[in-house]
């Protein structure tokens, strides 16, 4: 028997919106996505840290451009789609990454309604919107992925950071409707549930917390049986395959990836 070996990328062919791909998680996801052969639209509220994800790309013989958008916004949220398919005349992959933390960690009762609609409006109003606008462009094509980047904090509550856990939970349940709602018109819709990740936002949720980065990682490592952080290609790995057909049976599925810290 003749075995054919085809050396094709996964996202030959696609085009993907990567929100908050100005660091950390996002910037792993686009890099990856571009190096599977993907188109890459780079959307953050940081431009420097957006374009410099696009010149990575482009200097790697990628195909990507930056567009500053603020997914809390729902202006930008459509002129980034819009501008999208513009640009490159389809929009087959959304992954709803952008995403921000705690000013500083404190119980339920004490953060202010301003720091609650803040974290919301990011982390669950701007995945839905951006999925608001991306979907009919999906619909037109008869096909189409979505990857939202939740959290183990949707999953099980972290004391001491009440929006943060509620805006993810409130995005894995999110990802639920939409996989039930669109599945049965060509769009699937999954989630990552990424543990603790050696990002920025790591490092600014140990300030939170008032202790040191290395404090902090201590503590948390007790419970990680993998015995350290997540590197964010590792994230961007797992939201590589729920964008590819790799994963074409799944839809409405929650993949944890959080080196088994919620069993313990």
């Amino acid at each position: 028997m003749l075995n054919l070996i085809i050396n094709m990328s996964r996202l030959d062919g696609r085009v993907s919106i990567v929100t908050g791909a100005g660091s950390g998680i996002g910037r792993a996801i686009a890099l990856l996505f571009a190096s599977e052969g993907s188109k890459v639209v780079v959307t953050d509220v940081n431009d420097e840290g957006g374009e410099e994800t696009v010149k990575m790309i482009r200097n790697n013989g990628g195909d990507a451009i930056f567009m500053h958008s603020d997914v809390s916004k729902a202006s930008d949220c459509e002129n980034a789609v819009k501008d999208t398919v513009k640009h490159y005349g389809q929009l087959d992959i959304l992954v709803n990454n952008a995403g921000i933390d705690l000013p500083r960690a404190k119980p339920s009762a004490d953060f202010t309604m301003d720091e609650f609609d803040r974290l919301l409006s990011v982390n669950l109003k701007g995945a839905w919107l951006m999925s608001k606008y991306a979907i009919p462009e999906m619909l037109r094509r008869g096909r189409g992925v979505i990857v939202n980047v939740a959290s183990v904090a949707g999953l099980k509550p972290l004391p001491y950071a009440m929006p943060y856990s509620v805006s993810k939970a409130g995005l894995i349940m999110l990802t639920e409707v939409m996989a039930v709602e669109y599945g049965n018109r060509g769009i699937r819709v999954n989630a990552v549930a990424p543990g603790w990740v050696s990002t920025p936002m790591a490092v600014r949720a140990s300030s939170s917390y008032g202790v040191t980065y290395e404090e902090f990682t201590k503590q948390f490592l007790q419970r990680i049986t993998l015995g350290r952080f997540a590197d964010p290609t590792e994230i961007a790995r797992v939201v590589l395959f729920l964008a590819s057909d790799d994963s074409s049976y799944m839809n409405g599925s929650i993949v944890v990836v959080d080196g088994s810290i919620t069993l313990t």
